[in-house]
């Protein structure tokens, strides 16, 4: 059972120390939403290449399992690599399942998964959009990313696709530990979603000596589980210093959106940083529907303008931090199954911070008194987009 006296402990710096320690309430309130462990080695990574290769060499080294669950799977030179590597796997033995959102997935195909199935390999849609197959709501849609192999673990915001090493910004965490284990088993959760059929997590994963606390967080509206929401909530309405938000869709619901401004309203520095460049050009319209009501509030908003943000990260205080497939909007928190993985952690969230800070250099904050001189036309635009997203 994680101990808040034991992440205390390895504090040293008395400032860090004592807002760690304020912290406390949250984290016992945190602990009965569940995933929660620790002794884990935990790396971030932002370059997606990097990211890619990480995944890659994992699998090429896997001995006993590869799970692997994403949105978007393309079929291109990178989705080449990655079945390549799983083709390996399975001859090798190991034990490989691949589950795809099938509207996020639209481009494979029979022909590309062929050679996977002969090998043994388990492969699942989630969700098809045609009525005589779809499980739920044409609009349920698997987005959770989502790598486990053997006991180490990937998860963030990057799908199995070219496109994002062409500018897109993503973030993913690299996980060892007992956090594999969690994250195993709401893999199993959502193959249990797919086929009806449940499947228990044996693989239970050694901690490591002076490792992270780590804790596994989901969202599934069709199980009624809001630990990502809860875990927000908790977080925000503790916060004494700063909320540094990244986010490529920002269109809160009425909850959240309430407890951002309060944030802000009682002297937290709140920022904001969210797409200029959108791979969802209505949702950045919708989006810019909302900036006045925050920035009224003295919330920062900053949009990224050399890259298309995908990025899905917070950092509360300096002591927490998550990194997942989560957007601040109103389809992860109504629709998607997602997944974060959260930290609570000086170091690592320094760490993000410090990307966070770098990535501010590549943005235009939006100024109130420049937004509020914004053409009628424009505004029009941004409702009838907040409308629509809003559905």
């Amino acid at each position: 059972m994680p101990n808040f006296s034991r992440i205390l402990e390895r504090v040293e710096d008395p400032k860090w120390r004592r807002r760690l320690y304020s912290f406390q309430h949250v984290f016992d309130r945190l602990l009965p939403l569940g995933g929660m462990s620790e002794g884990n080695r935990v790396e971030v990574f932002t370059e997606n290449d990097q990211v890619l290769e990480q995944m890659i060499s994992a699998i090429e080294q896997a001995k006993k399992r590869v799970w692997l669950e994403t949105y978007i799977y393309e079929p291109d030179s990178v989705g080449l690599k990655f079945r390549e590597a799983l083709i390996n796997a399975a001859k090798r033995g190991c034990e490989v399942i691949f589950m795809f959102d099938h509207f996020g997935s639209s481009h494979l195909n029979r022909s590309f998964l062929e050679p996977l199935r002969r090998l043994g390999a388990e492969i699942f849609d989630l969700n098809p959009i045609w009525p005589w197959r779809r499980k739920g709501p044409l609009l349920f849609r698997d987005h959770r990313k989502i790598l486990v192999v053997d006991d180490l673990s990937f998860c963030g915001s990057m799908n199995i696709t070219l496109n994002p090493g062409k500018g897109f910004r993503d973030t993913v965490m690299k996980v060892q530990g007992p956090a594999t284990h969690d994250l195993a088993k709401l893999f199993l959760n959502t193959l249990a979603e797919t086929t009806g059929k449940n499947r228990e997590e044996k693989s239970l994963v050694s901690g490591y000596q002076g490792g992270v606390t780590v804790q596994v967080l989901a969202s599934n509206q069709r199980r009624k589980l809001y630990s990502i929401q809860s875990s927000m909530d908790l977080t925000l309405k503790r916060a004494k210093h700063n909320c540094y938000f990244t986010t490529p869709y920002f269109l809160p619901y009425d909850k959240l959106r309430k407890t951002i401004i309060e944030a802000a309203e009682r002297g937290v520095d709140v920022r904001i940083l969210t797409a200029g460049l959108s791979d969802v050009p209505l949702m950045r319209l919708a989006s810019q529907h909302v900036y006045e009501q925050f920035l009224k509030a003295g919330v920062r908003i900053y949009e990224m303008l050399n890259q298309t943000l995908h990025a899905k990260t917070a950092t509360i205080d300096g002591v927490y931090a998550w990194v997942g497939s989560y957007n601040l909007d109103h389809w992860s928190a109504r629709r998607n199954l997602e997944v974060n993985t959260s930290v609570i952690d000086r170091n690592l969230t320094r760490e993000l911070e410090s990307h966070f800070e770098s990535d501010l250099k590549n943005c235009r904050e939006i100024s109130l008194p420049v937004w509020k001189k914004r053409s009628w036309f424009r505004r029009i635009i941004n409702f009838l987009a907040y409308q629509i997203m809003r559905l």
